[in-house]
């Protein structure tokens, strides 16, 4: 396969090749791309979480089961500077 890069690409990838990590572009072209495919996942992932964790602060908040930010705020604090004054 014959594809164009940018030079500083073309260098590296030329490099991965001379290095036998790789045994030609076809080969770092698709770990590129695996490695594309498994970040997406990853992020999909994360994001669902995230997405269930807003879900969960939606339903406690419409049930009235609100914090007070300051109060909540000051509590991590507290707990990070006891966490870390530890080490």
């Amino acid at each position: 396969m014959t594809m164009p890069l940018p030079p500083d690409l073309q260098q590296f990838a030329d490099r991965q090749i001379a290095s036998g990590k790789y045994a030609s572009l076809e080969e770092i072209l698709l770990a590129g791309l695996q490695a594309l495919a498994e970040r997406e996942q990853i992020y999909q992932g994360r994001f669902e979480a995230l997405r269930r964790e807003v879900l969960l602060g939606v339903e406690a908040a419409e049930r009235g089961e609100l914090l007070d930010a300051a109060t909540e705020i000051e509590a991590i604090r507290q707990r990070l500077r006891q966490r870390y004054s530890q080490t």
